[in-house]
């Protein structure tokens, strides 16, 4: 595959890492507003849902875009189903 392929599927990496620490963060906060019984931290975390939803769509449109624009296959191809599901 191309350089730029591989660059495209580092991309898509890091996004998929940088969505997975946001939504630990926010199970980490979810449980401690739970702990405290704080209404005010479990708002602030249910109005900042809509980030990690954005994110995960704009994940999946790269994925369908690298889909269509390269075709890959095996391993690839694998990685980029198991991240759009």
């Amino acid at each position: 595959m191309t350089i730029h392929f591989q660059r495209e599927l580092e991309k898509i990496k890091r996004r998929i890492l940088s969505l997975g620490a946001m939504v630990e963060d926010r199970v980490r906060m979810a449980t401690r507003a739970m702990e405290l019984r704080d209404a005010n931290l479990a708002e602030k975390i249910i109005k900042s849902d809509y980030e990690i939803d954005e994110m995960e769509v704009e994940v999946e449109e790269e994925c369908l875009k690298i889909l269509a624009l390269y075709q890959p296959v095996a391993v690839d191809l694998r990685f980029l189903i198991a991240v759009i599901k």
